[in-house]
């Protein structure tokens, strides 16, 4: 399959999901073990810790429960997954969601249609997400809710700020929800990351929210969410490197943030 660098990264967090899922830790997700059970891709090839993939998987938990919170606050509502990659948050969550767009490469969603099928609520759609084609296809409602998991630390600062300025000039109100780097969090991939073996560039990083309101003035903070999940059925030694050393550790490298952003 031909994926570019950054492209490539999706089979980290589909794998570690996946593990997870098998292992009846954090999440559960079946389409995740049947992608990675049929999908021409040497998984051994990650050299993945288990850590890792316990920390996506409480990623993307974390994230399921916002994106659920909002549903339930606002039913119908149109949920923008960009940078989708292979993830089946579109069916792990509430379903009582008006439309869901799956946004990533051509090329990815190519192969994500191999396991995922499209239908009146459920849309995908090929295309980079700061090339802003996407922007036209999508039917707008007036709740929207735009997801960016694993997505931000590959955008420039430039590219970032571009991004929110074209959502916000094409849809006016919406609500996001992404994670993203700590500056520190930048410096130390370039040391040790899964991401180097693809060749994948980790870009862009904020040390708090404020630094994210400074890229568009209708921006409004909501919330701050760190990698933390004390109720799982880990236990002994396990449970506490994950969640007093490994969680503890990544607060200072890793967040994931919502914010509002508002019609001018």
């Amino acid at each position: 399959m031909e994926l570019n660098n950054e492209s490539k990264t999706l089979f980290i967090p589909l794998f570690g999901k996946a593990i997870m899922s098998k292992d009846n830790l954090f999440l559960h997700d079946p389409k995740a073990e049947e992608i990675i059970s049929k999908i021409d891709y040497d998984f051994n090839s990650l050299k993945q810790s288990k850590w890792l993939s316990m920390y996506m998987s409480v990623r993307a938990l974390i994230i399921d429960e916002l994106c659920n919170k909002y549903i339930e606050e606002h039913p119908n509502a149109t949920i923008i997954h960009l940078g989708c990659g292979l993830d089946s948050r579109c069916l792990r969550v509430n379903q009582n969601f008006g439309a869901w767009y799956d946004i990533d490469y051509e090329n990815v969603i190519d192969i994500r249609k191999k396991f995922y099928d499209e239908d009146s609520k459920h849309k995908m759609i090929g295309s980079s997400v700061t090339e802003y084609k996407w922007l036209d296809e999508i039917k707008c409602s007036k709740n929207i809710l735009i997801v960016m998991e694993g997505l931000t630390m590959y955008l420039s600062q430039e590219e970032m700020t571009n991004l929110i300025k074209e959502i916000n000039k094409r849809f006016g109100d919406v609500h996001l929800i992404f994670d993203a780097y700590t500056k520190k969090g930048v410096k130390g991939s370039k040391i040790k990351n899964p991401v180097n073996q693809m060749n994948a560039q980790i870009k862009y990083g904020i040390d708090n929210y404020q630094e994210f309101l400074k890229l568009n003035d209708n921006l409004e903070y909501v919330d701050t969410h760190l990698i933390k999940r004390d109720e799982n059925n880990l236990t002994g030694i396990t449970k506490f490197i994950f969640n007093n050393l490994f969680c503890g550790v990544g607060k200072s490298f890793y967040k994931m943030y919502e914010f509002k952003l508002h019609k001018d």
